[in-house]
């Protein structure tokens, strides 16, 4: 049975590869990341320190010379690579590289999220595994450079050595996924255990609380200030409207973007795991600017869904209702896979909380980014990475796009093929 499951996971990560590789952009989808990537850059010596340049993302002012953005230091230091790569191919190599690096954290989230359903459930169908990771828009954002798909996977990797008993290890990782975002502190409650494991989880996550206090203190002059104070969209008003907003609302609830999550709601019985979800709800709900800018819909919710979700993996649970609301799950997403879904919502409306444009993108359908994305579905030469390449080198965009899908099919063949092997072992068992 253990050789079984380990052909299964091989074929989860085969397939899931294949559908990164079909919906591959290659590009970065907000200057915020623009901004990690240029502190992965002064990491290397190619600015001083953990500055930026001011022109792209929010920046802010530190207790040194220079700019400084309020983010973890944590995902610019795995863009390191990236940063290298772009020193040598240009900004827009440095692009790939990043999407490439996010897609290798998209991997990661899947394999060790199935390996810890395995643990969990024992048996864990991977066609619908893979439908549940869809819907929990972990397609989208392994598609989609953002620091949530790299801090969801090391704190699902972390979940994953917990469950193995491994507290040490599974410290680390949380350790890793808090350097990266410092609101995956919410997922603390997933690794809740005797007091002998909570000192191990303890003792992993020191060195990366320490680093984290020392990017702040070096930036800010606090270990205690992380530059989030002069953000005025981190503000804390609990009235709002955030929480209804991340749940309902049409630009970016929770409802519209992944409705499988709300369906999952019903069949919790781990307090491990819906309680980051709920955590991050009533905080990112009460933040100023609730809505996580361009992102793809609730991408502040977003590292907690698939421990949410991780019930629905269960074998039979939620009947056909399940595949039903799956589908629409599935259909949802589509959209995103084709365009851009970031330079949609900016020409919906400025990403300014204060501005009337910007409401009108969270509260009505007219403008919301999911109905324009649907609206401006397969218009002109979709978002991916063989379409650009074949438009630069003066070839038709869709002799680039059939290649990569030629590519995914590869890859799609090779893990159908793993699948089809696990089928026939488990039958002889």
């Amino acid at each position: 049975m253990e050789s079984v499951q380990k052909s299964r996971l091989h074929a989860v990560i085969l397939l899931w590869a294949a559908l990164l590789v079909f919906v591959f952009g290659g590009r970065m989808y907000t200057t915020d990341v623009l901004a990690q990537y240029e502190v992965a850059g002064s990491f290397v010596g190619q600015r001083s320190f953990m500055t930026v340049s001011g022109d792209y993302g929010w920046t802010v002012a530190g207790a040194r010379s220079g700019l400084f953005v309020p983010h973890g230091g944590g995902f610019s230091i795995f863009l390191i690579p990236a940063a290298l790569a772009g020193k040598v191919l240009g900004l827009n190599g440095g692009k790939v590289a990043s999407a490439l690096i996010n897609a290798g954290f998209s991997l990661a989230l899947v394999g060790f999220w199935y390996a810890s359903a395995l643990k969990k459930y024992s048996e864990v169908s991977v066609l619908r595994f893979i439908a549940i990771s869809i819907c929990g828009m972990v397609l989208i954002y392994g598609r989609m450079t953002f620091d949530v798909t790299a801090a969801a996977a090391a704190a699902m990797a972390g979940y994953y050595f917990s469950l193995h008993g491994r507290m040490f290890a599974a410290g680390l990782c949380l350790g890793v996924a808090i350097l990266v975002r410092t609101d995956s502190l919410l997922l603390l409650p997933l690794f809740w255990s005797d007091w002998k494991g909570i000192k191990k989880l303890a003792l992993g996550l020191a060195p990366f609380i320490c680093l984290m206090l020392f990017f702040n203190w070096y930036r800010f002059g606090s270990p205690f200030l992380d530059g989030h104070g002069q953000d005025p969209a981190i503000a804390i008003e609990p009235f709002k409207g955030g929480i209804p907003g991340l749940l309902l609302s049409p630009g970016k609830g929770l409802l519209y973007y992944a409705p499988l999550c709300i369906f999952a709601l019903f069949f919790q019985k781990d307090w491990r795991l819906w309680t980051p979800f709920v955590l991050s709800l009533v905080f990112h709900g009460m933040l100023y600017d609730w809505s996580g800018g361009t992102g793809w819909g609730p991408r502040f919710l977003f590292t907690t869904l698939p421990f949410l979700l991780m019930p629905l993996s269960r074998k039979g649970t939620g009947g056909k209702l399940f595949w039903i609301i799956a589908t629409m799950g599935i259909i949802v997403c589509i959209p995103a896979f084709w365009s851009n879904p970031s330079l949609l919502e900016q020409a919906s409306g400025m990403d300014l909380f204060d501005e009337t444009s910007r409401h009108a993108v969270l509260w009505t359908y007219s403008s919301s980014p999911l109905v324009s994305a649907f609206r401006n579905f397969a218009v002109g030469v979709p978002d991916l990475f063989g379409a650009a390449m074949a438009v630069s080198s003066g070839i038709p965009p869709w002799t680039g796009v059939l290649a990569q899908f030629a590519v995914a099919a590869m890859f799609a063949a090779v893990g159908i093929r793993v699948l089809k092997k696990t089928r026939c072992s488990g039958k002889m068992l």
